[in-house]
């Protein structure tokens, strides 16, 4: 349709394109819900990871925080999930997976979960 932003409402035929900070909220989902990024603290002091992959076997992404960049990579291979985590300084987290807690500290943390604990 030739629109730069998010659509302004879903009507095809009367709609506009603006951009306002709503209209970005599909792009956080995919962070906060595919990923798990999320706040666990005021002022998102502490991060948790609780990512919800479905069927997808290799998914990563990176988002801004205020002490840096947060970013997330999960892929699984045969026998194994490889997860990599990527904390801003002073900003500690934990990552929950199937209900297994694993403690993050800032800088780069590398996983391998297996698989037969999905």
């Amino acid at each position: 349709m030739g629109m730069t932003t998010w659509a302004e409402i879903s009507d095809i035929n009367n709609t506009r394109s603006d951009c306002h900070a709503w209209g970005a909220s599909p792009n956080i989902e995919l962070y906060r819900i595919v990923l798990g990024i999320d706040s666990d603290a005021p002022g998102f002091k502490k991060i948790k990871i609780i990512p919800h992959l479905g069927t997808l076997v290799h998914v990563s992404g990176t988002i801004p925080h205020p002490n840096g960049n947060i970013s997330v990579s999960f892929e699984k291979t045969n026998d194994n999930w490889k997860v990599s985590v990527t904390l801003p300084p002073n900003t500690p987290g934990y990552l929950l997976w199937k209900e297994k807690r694993y403690e993050l500290k800032a800088g780069e943390s590398a996983l391998t979960i297996k698989n037969n604990y999905e």
